[in-house]
């Protein structure tokens, strides 16, 4: 991925003159470039313990992406990396969940092309809002409960679902990324067992470390 430079316009591309911003890459079907070399990076977009996130232009179309840059760092982290890859293949028959175009690597670094949803997230819509309305609250939850019941249908449970990733896209709807902590292969009666998740957005049997059914009658002999 080489950074793009920066070139002088001719009238007919300056946005004074009426020029159109580009479109994120949105259409699945359309082929993605398996040559890193056609990405030309902008951007940085956030950082975190994994990486970076990076904004890219794909030079073939000039259309926006998302490049998530993985460092590779110990032989254990490769099982996450590799599922969440596989997550992200799947993720493409869902509108309601962010696919990937293609992946990279090199002897340090695996590179995630992602759709680039260019809303901000649900965290920043909540603090910029103070709070949601009903029926805000009724259509993203709408949409949240498609794309997890297709992940479940699949055999994947996501066990990091807060507002920091759950994406917008231009158009208002709903997009739940970053599936780095995401289990495969988790088919009823199956159920997860472990820790995971962020303090404050943990579901509580599994704070509390007991079965669901087991947490309800808890609940019920303490509050009813």
């Amino acid at each position: 991925m080489k950074r793009r430079k920066k070139r002088t316009r001719s009238p007919e591309e300056d946005p004074a003159e009426g020029r159109k911003s580009k479109k994120t890459r949105q259409d699945a079907k359309r082929t993605p470039s398996f040559d890193i070399t056609n990405y030309s990076a902008l951007a940085e977009l956030g950082k975190g313990s994994f990486g970076r996130v990076i904004l890219a232009s794909y030079d073939i179309n000039d259309e926006l992406v998302a490049v998530k840059v993985i460092q590779k760092k110990q032989e254990k982290d490769f099982r996450y990396i590799r599922r969440e890859a596989k997550i992200l293949q799947i993720a493409g028959g869902c509108p309601f969940l962010c696919r990937a175009f293609a992946t990279f690597q090199t002897e340090s670094l695996i590179l995630f092309v992602l759709e680039y949803i260019n809303g901000g997230t649900m965290d920043k819509l909540i603090k910029r809002q103070g709070q949601l309305d009903t029926n805000q609250i009724l259509f993203y939850s709408a949409e949240l409960i498609v794309g997890l019941e297709f992940l479940h249908t699949n055999g994947i449970v996501h066990r990091d679902l807060k507002p920091e990733n759950i994406l917008m896209d231009e158009e208002g709807h709903v997009k739940i990324g970053d599936f780095g902590l995401a289990r495969t292969n988790i088919f009823s009666p199956e159920t997860c067992r472990g820790y995971y998740g962020t303090p404050g957005y943990i579901a509580p049997e599994v704070r509390l470390s007991v079965p669901i059914h087991l947490l309800i009658i808890i609940l019920r002999i303490c509050f009813i």
